[in-house]
């Protein structure tokens, strides 16, 4: 069986190899060893055939084309939705950061206006104690002077 360059150049586009097509554009060196006898209806079957597949090789060609072109499109597409993510992510990154930053802020202010109300109830309280503590006191110095005006008018009166 003869191979001819119809169909290397079949064969090439079918695996997409470039050490098949750099062979393929080759003029063939050597002939066939054995000249195959062939009939007349045999030769108009073949070329019919290869005019067909001739074809099929142009149309897969087209289809291949079209497909590069596609991925290619693909490519372009999730490179921009790649990098319109990133500069999202970016955003986002920059907002969380001064969400955390606002968050500690508010703690901290939290914190502070708890320790100074702590600090006012502290101060409420000894203030509290103290005003009891008077009052006892004045309470008992009351009874004191009561007592002993008593017992003044009672020394008077004996």
């Amino acid at each position: 069986m003869h191979i001819t360059p119809e169909k290397i150049k079949e064969a090439a586009e079918a695996l997409e190899c470039t050490e098949l097509k750099s062979f393929m554009f080759q003029e063939p060196t050597a002939g066939p060893l054995t000249k195959p006898r062939r009939s007349s209806r045999s030769t108009r079957r073949s070329t019919r055939g290869t005019r067909r597949s001739s074809r099929g090789s142009r149309r897969s060609t087209r289809r291949s084309h079209r497909s590069t072109r596609r991925s290619r499109r693909s490519t372009r597409r999730s490179r921009r939705s790649t990098r319109r993510s990133r500069r999202s992510t970016r955003r986002s990154r920059r907002s969380t950061r001064r969400s955390r930053r606002s968050t500690r802020r508010s703690r901290r202010s939290t914190r502070r206006s708890r320790r100074s109300t702590r600090r006012s109830r502290r101060s409420t309280r000894r203030s509290r104690r103290s005003t009891r503590r008077s009052r006892r006191s004045t309470r008992r110095s009351r009874r004191s002077t009561r007592r002993s005006r008593l017992s003044t008018r009672r020394s008077r009166r004996s």
